[in-house]
Order: C-alpha cells, then structure tokens, then sequence
C-alpha cells in the first residue's frame, strides 16, 4: 500500500504569531478537514492508516503540529511545571498559574486557518486535540464547518480519573534517559496501558513509531508543559455549552485515560450532538478501526 504523500509548510498564526508546522494531502478544491493532535502527538500521529479512508472519500486533510511539539515553536518556560500537585489543585478547583492555558492553543489553531485561508475546515481533534477544537468552535462558529471529538473531555475536574496503571506509566514513570532506546521503550509502555483492549497495539509498531517522532523532533519539556497546560487549565465546560455548530461525538468503551463518562458530558452539553461508543476502543486509533471512523465522521460531515 502506498505511503500517503504530503506537503509540508510553515506559517505563523494570524492571531499569536506562533510559527507552525503543517502538512496537507488531497485536492486543493475538495472540503478540508483539520486534524488536531493530543497531548504530547505530533501532526504525524495521524498516521496513513487513520487518512487513507478519508483521502479515499475525496477530502483535504491539513494536520500540524501543536505548540511546543514537533517543528512548531517551543514556549519558553516561566512557571515551574509540577504535574502531581497541579493534578490536586485541579481535583479541589483551584487555579494553577501555567506557562500557557488550552485557550491559546486554541488561538493558535484560530490562527493557522486564517494564514491558511482554509474555507470553512471540519474539525476533528483527538484527545487534547477535541479541547481545542472545542474552544475552536465556541470562539468561531464562523470560521469552521463541523466539529468530531474522538475520545475527548470537558475536562472538568468531577469526571472519572484514569485507571491507576495509566496514571503510573503515563505521568509519574519517566524514561531512563534521553536516548533514543529508552525512550521508544517508555512510549511502548505508555501507549500499552492506554491502548486499545479489543485491537492490542503491536509493541513493534509502537517503537517504530517513536523512533521516528524521537528522530523528526523530541521536545520532552514541551510535553511537560503540554500536560501542565491541559491539567492547569480545568473544565472547558462554559465553551462546550457554547458550542452551536453539529458536533459528532466518539469514544471508546473500554478507554483507561478518557472514560467513556467524559466524551458523554460533552454530547451532554451540545444540543443535537451525536454520541458514538465503540467496543474494544481504548485511547488510541488502531489501525482496524479506521474505517470506522473514517464512516462515522463522512456520515457527519456529509
């Protein structure tokens, strides 16, 4: 199977000025999808099996990389990052001053479509990436066409916490050191204990992976502050109820970071939002699911 060819650009966002990396397949002319990444995910993340079903469709992909991560600017630090305690804070409703909040991520994205004269984009965020995209929609209804979270969250601070063995592996075990082998082996673990219980991940595959994201750009204090940011940031709720453009809902039944409870809330809280679970979904995109979701989000947009 052919490997998906992308062109590759840089801009600066038209309302922070942030200098970003992006890349797009498919028709120039065709209806554009913009695919926004999680926490830590670089624009790669949305790898070809995901896009293959969807360029297939006839649409424009434009994907790209989040500040702090890949080959778009890093922030500079000025608040020191400290996870386990903004985590408590968060838990007890109370502000935690950060480097950057999920609001101006969301600027950046705002941003990136108008340098880009993208007309009316879809949205589709993962994760952290379905936040933003939130915020996104809520701010400038005008600016986008439809709106898919794929396992995302309000983020309040009343919804179900991860299992125990994700909290353990994702925020408070850390590679052994920068290499590039200990680190491949750290996202392994990871991406195990979040992956997907019915389509198990290949620890191979996985590798691979990392490898390749650890040789494009590794920016370790960027996801730290990155994670800082979304937990710091507490519930987006006053912009999920602001939400007024269709939005398509989906999440996985068996997730151990995102519970099924937080992608709910949101369709929830936006009138006519439609809610998808999938069986055996954990927090990930495995490849056998991608028709699936490459037919539940054509069936919204279209």
């Amino acid at each position: 199977m052919s490997t998906i060819q992308w062109t590759e650009g840089f801009c600066r966002s038209s309302t922070t000025g942030l200098n970003m990396c992006w890349q797009s397949a498919g028709p120039d002319h065709a209806d554009t999808i913009l695919l926004v990444a999680g926490l830590g995910c670089q624009l790669t993340m949305w790898g070809d099996d995901f896009c293959r079903p969807l360029l297939a469709l006839g649409y424009r992909l434009v994907r790209f990389d989040n500040r702090d991560i890949g080959l778009t600017d890093q922030h500079p630090s000025h608040i020191r990052v400290n996870i386990p305690a903004t985590f408590v804070r968060n838990k007890l409703g109370l502000n935690t001053p950060s480097n950057y909040k999920l609001d101006l991520m969301a600027d950046d994205a705002i941003g990136l479509i108008e340098a880009l004269k993208l007309k009316r984009p879809h949205l589709v965020g993962v994760s952290m990436g379905g936040m933003i995209s939130q915020i996104v929609a809520a701010k400038r209804p005008d600016l986008i066409g439809k709106l898919v979270t794929l396992m995302s969250s309000t983020n309040h601070p009343k919804l179900p916490m991860p299992s125990p063995n994700v909290m353990l592996n994702m925020f408070l075990r850390k590679p052994r050191s920068t290499h590039i082998d200990d680190v491949a082996e750290h996202v392994e673990r990871v991406f195990t204990a979040i992956g997907s219980p019915g389509y198990p991940p290949n620890p191979v595959d996985i590798r691979e992976r990392a490898r390749a994201s650890y040789q494009r750009a590794y920016k370790p204090a960027g996801v730290l502050r990155q994670t800082h940011c979304v937990v710091s940031t507490g519930s987006i709720e006053d912009y999920t109820r602001q939400i007024t453009v269709p939005t398509c809902v989906i999440h996985g039944l068996d997730d151990p970071l995102l519970k099924k409870e937080c992608s709910e809330r949101i369709a929830k809280l936006v009138p006519g939002a439609r809610l998808h679970l999938i069986k055996g979904l954990g927090h990930d995109l495995p490849a056998p699911l991608a028709g699936t979701f490459s037919e539940i989000i054509h069936s919204h947009l279209r």
